[in-house]
């Protein structure tokens, strides 16, 4: 880590210790984003920095990177490479598994551009799930929305009208999708058919009916990145430092507190163990944030 970020590490160990659960800081970044653990490492997107890191090793290394891109997300995609969501230059990217540009998708069937492209998740067959979010205000007009991209390269819209799409996550054995409606404050679960045409849906967690997630401080707090493992579905409250954990019921069960308030992804690693990234300030670049790791033990529901 370098002298520059260690004040930022030892500042946000120090304030979540303070706060009960004591994660460790696995990296810093700048805007951390789109967690994904693939392969046994670690990525994130950042994006204020234009690129993609890994961390491994003890160490965080740049993986890919494209001048403009902005990226927010980072998902496995074909055979054995990565589909990136380029939110500021609005285009998705696909790359190898070296991390070399391959295809770059700029428009929509029919030749909409894309635009906003921001949380991703894969879809067990090479394809991905990408959220285009629309305009992030409260009173702007419902138009995110979440599409399908097949590993070919085929797009289709899977569900629209959504106040800000934002995080999504995707059980692939039970065809559920998870979205997170970050302005509508709002995760919905869709069921998916084989073709990903909706066949059921319902509000599986409203922030406004939980104590934990009623109140906000922040006019653009909501619910972001998700992140399952059995039985378990973690979202990222940005813009209030939270992470909470729900059963996949929508029953709240914990919440766990992080120092970077604008917290705005969440993944699982193997072990169990739960990340989460974000910044600590959203004006002014670099946008200094971190990712930290809670043990199985910090963030297990106790029982």
């Amino acid at each position: 880590m370098s002298p520059r970020w260690a004040g930022v590490a030892l500042a946000l160990a120090l304030a979540v210790s303070a706060a009960g659960a004591e994660p460790v800081v696995v990296a810093s970044g700048s805007y951390p984003e789109g967690l994904l653990w693939h392969g046994g490492r670690m990525y994130f997107a950042e994006m204020g920095a234009d690129r993609v890191s890994a961390i491994e090793g003890g160490g965080t290394r740049e993986f890919w990177r494209a001048a403009g891109c902005g990226p927010t997300s980072i998902v496995p995609f074909g055979d054995k490479g990565y589909l990136v969501n380029c939110h500021l230059s609005h285009e998705l990217v696909e790359i190898s598994a070296a991390g070399v540009t391959l295809r770059r998708f700029p428009t929509l069937p029919g030749g909409e551009r894309i635009q906003h492209p921001n949380a991703s998740a894969s879809d067990g067959r090479g394809g991905a799930f990408v959220t285009l979010s629309g305009l992030f205000s409260p009173l702007a007009p419902a138009t995110g929305r979440v599409i399908h991209v097949s590993a070919s390269g085929a797009m289709s819209e899977v569900v629209g009208s959504l106040h800000y799409a934002n995080g999504v996550a995707f059980d692939a054995p039970a065809r559920m999708l998870y979205v997170s409606e970050h302005l509508g404050r709002r995760i919905a679960a869709l069921a998916l058919d084989a073709h990903n045409r909706v066949s059921g849906r319902r509000v599986l967690v409203d922030f406004k009916a939980h104590d934990a997630t009623r109140t906000h401080a922040h006019s653009h707090a909501g619910p972001d990145g998700l992140a399952l493992r059995p039985g378990i579905l973690a979202v990222a409250e940005y813009g209030e430092g939270r992470v909470h954990l729900f059963d996949r019921e929508g029953r709240h069960l914990s919440t766990l507190k992080v120092a970077t308030p604008f917290v705005d992804t969440v993944a699982f690693d193997e072990a169990g163990n739960l990340y989460a990234g974000g910044s600590f300030q959203i004006l002014r670049a670099p946008y200094e944030g971190a990712v930290v790791r809670f043990a199985p033990a910090d963030w297990q529901p106790r029982r």
